[in-house]
């Protein structure tokens, strides 16, 4: 159980958890407020129809920017933290 298992590890000392993943393990972490910070890779392809990264049925949460990296690629990746954090 994924959500049992990140709040194990959340109660352990230790320093971040890392979870990498698409639309159903971000959504299942964000319906149980279990990500206090989202690093988004926007990758500079355009594709078909694909997979939603944030799916309906979870809570609203405000986000803070606080980075932006660029690489050569063309790749982009958006760092946010929670607002209330």
């Amino acid at each position: 159980d994924l959500t049992e298992l990140v709040r194990k590890l959340k109660g352990e000392n230790g320093k971040n958890v890392f979870c990498d993943g698409g639309a159903e393990i971000v959504n299942e972490l964000l319906k149980n407020d279990l990500l206090d910070e989202i690093i988004i890779s926007v990758i500079p392809i355009l594709v078909g129809n694909g997979t939603r990264l944030f799916k309906d049925n979870r809570p609203e949460q405000k986000l803070k920017l606080v980075n932006v990296k660029t690489f050569d690629t063309g790749l982009t990746q958006l760092h946010y933290k929670r607002a209330d954090n």
